[in-house]
């Protein structure tokens, strides 16, 4: 059962991503087209921004891109990858990035779906579901100029759907163990043909309508 707290928190999140989402619609461009950061040319795999988005106070990455793939919906523009950098160690040493989860759009800038990917398609560090979904509330990116309404609102998009998100990494978790069971879980992790592990579609404003009217 969802508490008044967390719809008053998802409800303040709803806000920010339709006042972000108003905000390019009376400029007549999209999320899509902002997610660029005002590059002229939208090349396949190169990230946007080049060097991604990071966040040190956060803790948090993102960086968005289009490839092809067979569990690409044929009107996707482009998806963004989120993710959460581990602390550092006492001694300085990096301990790697974790990948959350990747949101689509499509040329609109309206979300298509959030999805989980394999452990090879961004090289993370591969954590259980239980230590990624502990990190949700922390995933608050911010960045500066161009992209600041565009991390603004991902993280408001990330605090609409926690609960989805953190059911597509249960599942993923799911999902590997099943396969692992039959290969080792290194190979698996390897995958070339496992891409995409977890989906769930989005209808964006019949969202924002069912939560309005709770």
């Amino acid at each position: 059962m969802r508490t008044e707290e967390e719809l008053s928190r998802r409800r303040a999140a709803a806000a920010r991503v339709v006042a972000v989402q108003w905000r390019y619609a009376r400029r007549g461009t999209s999320l899509a087209q902002a997610a660029l950061g005002g590059a002229r040319e939208f090349v396949a795999l190169r990230h946007y921004p080049r060097d991604d988005a990071i966040d040190a106070a956060s803790g948090t990455q993102f960086y968005y891109h289009a490839h092809d793939s067979r569990r690409r919906p044929p009107e996707e523009h482009g998806h963004f990858h989120l993710f959460v950098r581990a602390p550092r160690t006492a001694r300085g040493a990096a301990t790697g990035f974790v990948h959350v989860a990747a949101l689509s759009l499509d040329a609109r800038g309206l979300p298509l779906r959030w999805f989980t990917t394999n452990r090879w398609v961004t090289g993370e560090r591969f954590a259980p579901a239980d230590e990624v979904i502990a990190a949700l509330p922390r995933l608050r990116p911010s960045a500066r100029g161009r992209l600041a309404p565009v991390a603004q609102w991902l993280g408001a998009m990330v605090e609409l759907y926690a609960r989805p998100v953190a059911a597509l990494l249960r599942r993923r978790d799911a999902v590997i163990a099943r396969r692992s069971a039959g290969a080792p879980r290194e190979r698996v992790l390897e995958d070339r043909s496992l891409d995409v592990v977890t989906e769930h579609r989005i209808d964006l404003p019949a969202d924002l309508a069912r939560l309005a009217a709770t």
